[in-house]
């Protein structure tokens, strides 16, 4: 029996060192520099508040999977032989096809139109065609761009192949006519679905004749609206009915019209508070602004602005104080722009929405006309906008728009609402909080918070409690609130536990980076190693206050392009959007099975869980040379499934590794369903400075417990090397 107090000078104590709960892990310092709890790695495990290690839930596939084809027959159509052009050009959005001889179509009828190049977006597919004469038609084409060449054929209408080849943006779309409905909207190339939470079933809305998506997008709920942010072109509008033939539409583009005013001679009427006014075809409705510009007559005051009451198209009332009056005289109309003038939406990457406002980038300028518009670079990037108050189509180019960090080489990255009146712009290299956003746009005041940090992928920014968390250069980092809303940068990365995991990000793709909030924990999806996808995902968790693991999937096919939270009226459960396969639930099966769709057309298949436990290099509080004995564990099976682990020893100094069997082989059985069991076993007296365990379920999802190491000091007398 060993003995572990009253050695003598010539006695090898017996040293025993273990963990009784595993609360973070620590993957920048050497394993023997841990503290007790922690762990060198955790791949696709969990750390609950017990102190307990586990593998993750698995992953279920979610609704029907995207299919790649959905064909469309539109009638009505006449049959015709194809015929060949010889001459193509544009003019605006028509463009005109000749022939060399007459040709046989009729105006108003559908025809498919193929072989023209140099034209954006495609004019090759089914068009309602207008004959021009013997030899030449028309089509139009919205928003056509471009110089058309190539060999235009043109013949009977086909069925057309809108061919799904990727997700390219996805959003949570709450019905605003059911409490307990929700749906997840991606978009994908030739349209956008909605998937229904509740029992996953799909309804298609199209886009805008000839548009299609190519690149990324990003997709927003607001002013009961999805909005569709395209960079650099016009965004796209969806009014939320999914009944009937559900469509986006393009919203507002081209050159801003400046709003009429009304110079009501004789024709306004103040009553007790109620002003009416009789203007014929005002034109306005309900909810409108009006501003007064010259009180006239009356005593109301200048520059105050209303909201409206529209009682028929020729009168419209609002309330005000000011004295009665009768057949009195003021100028009014809807607000007018300052300086530049209004522009509609202009066709800005993304948005956010706060205070009843867009706010967004104010990267391009909006001229031209509805249909076909212009869409100019402004090269100016640290600037934003905002609309005005629930419209979505009116901005003030010098009211309501700010330029942050003038003069610097920075970028806006990223806005994010905070603490009600206020916003937080987060720039490539400076941070900046922006005061008062529900007031008048012209008493916002805007503060640089930090220049020491900036923010380099926008999803990534996720406000939890008083906290906002965001991906930087050097890692996860924070900003918190104290002092009234006096924002300080952190000066340590809250990611510098897992730096080494942080450094393996692909900077080429971290940018689309993405994060969200959940369960008590922080997830952030990043492109590792060579990806060019989200293809792993580090979890924070909260209670912890550590990292609790790197997800990892290691079939090709799987990445993360978004998080979504929903739960249809029920608790919440986080969604991911994949590029390839569509959605998926994450930590919803019981089991160590992950079920994917990987590719587009494809069924889900099942695949297991690789989740690993690495602990600490236990060295029994020495550097002195010892002999690793034996081992005990402590264990328990889930309510659901048997158990099984691998068992694996590494030690360092001699350096060598060696696997000490399965948890099975020691117990001889697999641990039954919600069992637990204490497991002892040899190591086999392995030399070294110290030694580490690797513990890697094979079956089920057990809970690890404890560990513990048994050693005994060793002669020093002959040196060990690496």
């Amino acid at each position: 029996m060993p003995r572990f107090s009253n050695y003598g000078p010539l006695d090898n104590p017996m040293l025993e060192e273990g963990d009784t709960g595993f609360a973070r892990m620590n993957a920048r310092l050497r394993p023997d520099q841990l503290k007790a709890g922690e762990i060198a790695l955790s791949t696709n495990g969990r750390m609950d508040v017990d102190g307990a290690w586990q593998p993750r839930k698995g992953i279920n596939a979610f609704g029907a999977a995207i299919a790649t084809n959905e064909s469309v027959l539109k009638l009505p159509f006449r049959l015709y032989a194809d015929k060949t052009g010889n001459s193509v050009n544009r003019v605006g959005n028509v463009i005109t096809i000749g022939f060399a001889t007459a040709h046989a179509f009729t105006t108003n009828t559908l025809a498919y139109v193929s072989g023209i190049t140099g034209i954006t977006p495609t004019p090759n597919k089914n068009n309602i065609i207008t004959v021009v004469n013997s030899t030449s038609i028309s089509i139009t084409i919205t928003g056509a761009a471009g110089t058309a060449a190539g060999t235009p054929v043109v013949g009977a209408p086909r069925l057309e192949d809108t061919v799904i080849n990727a997700v390219y943006g996805s959003c949570l779309f709450s019905d605003p006519t059911s409490d307990n409905e929700e749906y997840i909207i991606i978009a994908t190339n030739g349209n956008a679905k909605a998937i229904k939470i509740s029992d996953g079933t799909t309804t298609t809305i199209t886009y805008p004749s000839g548009i299609t998506i190519s690149s990324d997008v990003n997709l927003l709920q607001a002013f009961n609206y999805i909005f569709i942010f395209r960079d650099g072109l016009t965004a796209m509008q969806f009014t939320g009915s999914l009944s009937g033939s559900p469509a986006f539409s393009l919203v507002s583009n081209g050159a801003y019209v400046q709003p009429t005013t009304f110079n009501t001679a004789s024709n306004c009427d103040i009553v007790d508070g109620v002003v009416t006014i009789t203007e014929t075809a005002h034109g306005l409705l309900v909810g409108d602004t009006v501003r007064i510009i010259d009180r006239g007559t009356t005593t109301l005051n200048n520059l105050s602005e209303f909201f409206i009451t529209v009682s028929n198209t020729n009168d419209f009332s609002f309330y005000a104080t000011a004295d009665n009056a009768t057949n009195a005289t003021v100028v009014l109309g809807s607000p007018q722009s300052s300086g530049a003038g209004f522009t509609h939406m202009p066709a800005p990457p993304w948005a956010i929405y706060h205070q009843r406002r867009l706010w967004m980038p104010f990267y391009y300028s909006m001229s031209g006309s509805s249909g076909s518009p212009t869409i100019t670079s402004r090269n100016v990037t640290d600037e934003v906008i905002a609309s005005d108050i629930l419209d979505q189509n009116t901005y003030d180019q010098i009211q309501d728009g700010f330029r942050i960090a003038s003069g610097g080489a920075d970028y806006v990255v990223a806005i994010q609402p905070f603490a009600e009146d206020n916003i937080i712009i987060f720039n490539r290299n400076t941070i900046h909080l922006v005061r008062g956003v529900s007031q008048a746009l012209s008493e916002v005041t805007v503060q640089e918070v930090t220049r020491e940090v900036g923010c380099i992928a926008r999803k990534t920014v996720v406000q939890v409690g008083d906290q906002i968390f965001f991906l930087s250069d050097n890692g996860v980092y924070s900003v918190d609130f104290k002092d009234l809303y006096n924002l300080r940068g952190a000066s340590i990365p809250i990611s510098e536990a897992v730096n080494p995991l942080i450094k393996r990000i692909n900077t080429k793709y971290i940018a689309n980076s993405v994060a969200t909030y959940h369960d008590n924990r922080y997830y952030i999806a990043v492109p590792l190693d060579d990806s060019v996808e989200n293809n792993a995902i580090l979890v924070y968790n909260f209670l912890n206050q550590g990292w609790e693991s790197l997800d990892f999937i290691y079939e090709s096919g799987w990445n993360v392009r978004n998080f979504i939270r929903a739960g249809a009226g029920g608790l919440n459960s986080l969604y991911v959007v994949n590029k390839d396969g569509g959605i998926h639930i994450l930590e919803n099966r019981e089991d160590d099975t992950d079920v994917l769709n990987l590719q587009i057309g494809g069924s889900p298949a099942n695949f297991r869980i690789s989740s690993e436990l690495k602990t600490r290099q236990y060295t029994g509080g020495t550097m002195d040379r010892k002999r690793f004995n034996s081992f005990e564990l402590q264990a328990q099976s889930s309510d659901s499934n048997v158990s099984d682990i691998q068992i694996g020893f590494i030690s360092q100094n001699p350096d060598s590794s060696q696997s000490l069997g399965n948890m099975s082989e020691l117990i001889g059985e697999t641990l039954p369903i919600s069992e637990d069991v204490s497991v002892r076993g040899r190591v086999g007296n392995v030399r070294g400075y110290g030694g580490q365990f690797i513990l890697a379920p094979l079956i089920g999802r057990p809970k690890i417990r404890t560990i513990k190491i048994a050693a005994q000091l060793t002669d020093q007398g002959i040196n060990s090397k690496e």
